[in-house]
């Protein structure tokens, strides 16, 4: 399943995809800001135009956490997304899902792990609860979706809740088409050592997730 890109590979990737707007979203303590450098580090050796925007809720653990995340062929003059103008929400805890929904493209695409967590900004009251299965909430959504449940592929190497960020990245790169090989090398490089065997398990474990439901659909 693994594979490199040949640099003709890579121009002609570049050429089809002029750029796009992401959001990554979640709590404090699931690793938004390693997700979103990890993701930087391709797309720079992709040769895209990068600008990047992280917001801490409450500056803590748990407080919620979303970063602006821009990839473009071109000069990007603001880390900052409009509503309307995201392509790809991609989030680690379905609350914060639901929070970013009005913000896609009528043709964006949502990948949410089913993980729920109250985060401090709930907790504090600063945010309200919101009502009801946020599961189904995120399936009613019109726009395109691939949701992952974290109890339905429990690793005994890793746990999954706690390496969502990293599942995600390998689910994102095969959703994408992009280069296994060359995503496994950027979590060896960026990511302390004793935890590198886990992350690339991590990383292979979202590939499989979304090879086999890509096959399904």
């Amino acid at each position: 399943m693994f594979y490199s890109m040949s640099y003709g590979s890579y121009k002609k990737l570049k050429m089809q995809d002029t750029g796009k707007n992401i959001i990554i979203a979640g709590v404090g303590g699931q690793g938004i800001l390693l997700f979103s450098n990890l993701l930087s580090k391709f797309y720079m050796k992709l040769g895209y135009e990068l600008k990047i925007s992280d917001v801490i809720g409450l500056g803590q653990r748990g407080g919620g956490v979303e970063s602006h995340f821009r990839y473009s062929n071109k000069p990007v003059l603001s880390p900052f997304i409009k509503a309307g103008d995201v392509d790809y929400v991609i989030s680690f805890e379905q609350t914060e899902t639901l929070r970013f929904l009005h913000c896609l493209k009528d043709d964006g695409i949502i990948l949410t792990s089913t993980y729920e967590l109250t985060s401090t900004s709930v907790n504090t009251g600063l945010q309200k609860v919101m009502p009801g299965c946020k599961t189904e909430m995120i399936k009613r959504s019109e726009n395109k979706k691939f949701i992952i449940d974290p109890d339905e592929h429990k690793s005994p190497d890793f746990n999954i809740n706690k390496m969502m960020n990293v599942v995600m990245l390998g689910y994102y790169a095969e959703l994408r088409g992009y280069s296994h090989d060359d995503m496994i090398q950027i979590v060896r490089e960026n990511v302390p050592e004793k935890f590198v065997e886990g992350n690339i398990k991590a990383y292979e474990k979202g590939a499989a997730i979304a090879c086999t439901e890509l096959v399904a659909k």
